[in-house]
């Protein structure tokens, strides 16, 4: 039990029906500690309505379309290296809709670990029916190629319990779908990536 509105990122304005804008809930049937109206973060492109389902008829409140995380766009410069502009929020989709991978997780790193270095993106993923890995591989990098125009540095394969801790799911509020493992250069902070958009390298 519980409430759902869809308000303005910047102001906190509720919107109305089919709007998209920031998800935020209000359990009306927790117990400990009482939140009112949680800005979840997560942005929904086609709002709430309540209109009919065209399948089952319900007619309870529905979110409509694709859910992703609000945040800045940030940029990873690659200097003078030819690069492809992501949207990591349709990274999110392309990797959430893939054949053959359960849970994953991107990981933004530099080359050797050296802040002067190249960007370089890891996919972390957990195998589910049993398919070889060369060919998920294949697949994925195909996927992320025609979808975006890039290809994962290196794609990594996880077991379940793996791909949890990696995530942080147990420990943190929410689980960590892409991170920045990227080091300051002269003590000068990296972009701290939640979802939003960058530059990386495309690989032919």
């Amino acid at each position: 039990m519980g409430i759902i509105e869809i308000v303005d990122p910047k102001s906190g304005e509720p919107l109305p029906p089919g709007q998209p804008g920031e998800i935020v809930f209000t359990p009306l049937d927790a117990r400990g500690t009482v939140v009112l109206r949680y800005r979840t973060g997560d942005f929904i492109d086609g709002g709430l309505t309540y209109e009919p389902c065209p399948h089952c008829g319900r007619s309870l409140p529905r979110l409509v379309g694709n859910i992703s995380r609000r945040s800045e766009i940030k940029e990873m410069k690659l200097d003078k290296l030819k690069g492809t502009l992501v949207d990591f929020n349709e990274l999110e989709h392309v990797l959430d809709e893939a054949p053959n991978i359960g849970a994953w997780q991107v990981e933004l790193r530099k080359v050797g670990d050296d802040p002067l270095e190249m960007d370089e993106l890891v996919l972390h993923v957990q195998k589910i029916d049993g398919s070889e890995e060369i060919t998920v591989s294949a697949q994925l990098s195909e996927r992320c190629f025609n979808h975006l125009e890039i290809n994962p540095n290196r794609i990594v394969f996880h077991t379940a319990a793996e791909i949890r801790r990696l995530q942080g799911v147990g420990k943190l509020l929410k689980e960590q779908k892409i991170v920045d493992h990227r080091p300051t250069v002269n003590g000068v902070p990296k972009d701290i990536l939640g979802t939003g958009a960058a530059v990386v390298q495309s690989q032919e």
